[in-house]
């Protein structure tokens, strides 16, 4: 017995259908991290006197230190035991000042290599520390953070000291993700917020964002959702697609009866 042929009609409407679908995900996302980043802004209430942050001094000027009464609370034994060394997911290449075409990388980590990722011996948390490895701190330029870099098991390595560098924080949440899945606390801490990973990693490698940002010493660009992300490419892209293909099937559009 044979299929019957879905009809033009009825092909051209689900195309139709599509497309409308398509453009109010990416209305409804756009719209939430506009929102979000309105929010931001409004809700934001600059600490006085203002912050190092606040008046642009450099970081390199900054007394980091102080920013340390942000957290209180943070040390503790954790329930399970922790994997505290993990290859490199990706080469973390580190710099000397946020690069421009010209500069080079000061300091580089080649991916696989084995870093501590979660420091064994810390003044905070035994999840992190305060201007370490992914714990980093906001600049003045999204996407960039200023950081001592994670150490590595070559003694020499100048992962080592105590200097800091700029690093992307792609990169960093490269590390926090793996990091994250080789480590039951952070499964579970990201489980109890009813998170999905991403969402944690996230939040986590903008730890010390949120922290000025509640006692009101610096809106990080950092915490800005970005308008048009990857995300919302890939449905305009996908949005277009289905587009040609409906205006290429157009002639299956039903029409009115005389």
């Amino acid at each position: 017995m044979s299929v019957p042929s879905v009809s033009k009609p009825f092909l051209w409407w689900c195309t139709v259908l599509t497309v409308i679908i398509l453009l109010c995900v990416i209305v409804y996302r756009t719209g939430a991290a506009w929102y979000h980043n309105h929010q931001l802004r409004k809700d934001f209430s600059a600490a006085v006197p203002a912050s190092p942050y606040q008046q642009g001094t450099p970081l390199e000027q900054m007394d980091l230190g102080a920013y340390s009464s942000y957290f209180p609370g943070i040390s503790g034994e954790p329930e399970y035991s922790l994997t505290h060394r993990i290859e490199a997911p990706v080469s973390l290449k580190y710099y000397t000042e946020i690069p421009t075409d010209e500069t080079a990388v000061a300091l580089e980590i080649p991916k696989g290599t084995m870093i501590e990722a979660i420091p064994e011996d810390t003044q905070g948390s035994s999840f992190y520390e305060l201007g370490y490895g992914y714990t980093s701190y906001p600049t003045y330029g999204k996407g960039w953070r200023y950081v001592r870099p994670f150490k590595t098991a070559e003694a020499a390595s100048p992962g080592l000291g105590e200097e800091y560098y700029y690093i992307k924080i792609d990169h960093l949440e490269a590390v926090l993700d793996a990091a994250i899945r080789a480590n039951k606390p952070f499964r579970a801490a990201v489980r109890q917020q009813h998170w999905a990973l991403n969402q944690g990693t996230h939040t986590f490698a903008r730890l010390i964002d949120e922290a000025l940002y509640q006692n009101g010493a610096y809106l990080s660009p950092d915490l800005f959702y970005r308008i048009l992300d990857r995300w919302n490419l890939m449905l305009l892209g996908a949005t277009a697609i289905v587009t040609v293909v409906l205006l290429r099937t157009g002639a299956g559009f039903p029409r009115a009866r005389r």
